[in-house]
């Protein structure tokens, strides 16, 4: 409460951000739970048996997966073993699929990095209102206000700036290593989709 009280409204706002981006960064790590490396070597699993020709064993496996990328890949191995459907069609409707998918991954992301971004800016704002206010009372006492209280406003007014900075730093990281993670599962997720069409496409052939 004494911080909020010394830092005013901003110190408040960059709070009331704190606590929401912590929140989407709780709701992203576990979301990415869903598409872990465990859920990914069994897809890969699936994949092996679809190029190996076992096509009933792949689709089963997939199906008992029901992470989002294992449920789009099923439904590929099942429109790619019906010879009525075209295969620019299927391509088609597989990275749609997977568009919404790699949507929902990165979901959010922005939010969070714009936090790391205004975070610092709202500190400053913080420092200039707060210099704004010591000067002006400098001003209507003649220049005549005592230097202890002169310096007590002024880090009072500098310590918005160090919130700001103290909240962007943790969530520029934390950005980051959300980035890195959706981009990894985009990867793994594109290098899926073309095993598919690969392993599909041969056994159809075969």
């Amino acid at each position: 409460m004494e911080l909020i009280q010394l830092g005013g409204p901003v110190v408040l706002v960059l709070i009331a951000l704190s606590v929401a981006g912590l929140t989407i960064v709780l709701y992203k790590l576990i979301q990415y739970r869903t598409y872990s490396k465990s859920r990914q070597k069994r897809v890969d699993n699936a994949l092996d048996n679809l190029a190996a020709g076992d096509a009933d064993t792949a689709l089963k496996q997939l199906t008992a997966d029901k992470s989002p990328i294992a449920q789009l890949l099923c439904n590929g191995v099942s429109w790619l073993g019906n010879p009525g459907r075209n295969e620019d069609t299927i391509r088609e409707e597989l990275a749609r699929r997977a568009q919404q998918i790699i949507t929902r991954v990165n979901g959010l992301n922005a939010f969070v990095e714009l936090i790391a971004y205004l975070s610092p800016m709202l500190g400053l704002l913080g420092t200039v209102l707060g210099m704004i206010d010591v000067f002006y009372g400098l001003a209507s006492e003649g220049g005549g206000a005592d230097t202890g209280v002169l310096a007590g406003g002024i880090w009072e007014a500098l310590l918005t700036t160090a919130v700001g900075l103290t909240v962007a730093i943790p969530f520029a990281v934390m950005h980051a290593m959300l980035e890195s993670r959706a981009t990894n599962i985009r990867r793994g997720m594109e290098d899926q989709l073309t095993r598919l069409f690969t392993a599909g496409l041969a056994a159809n052939k075969s």
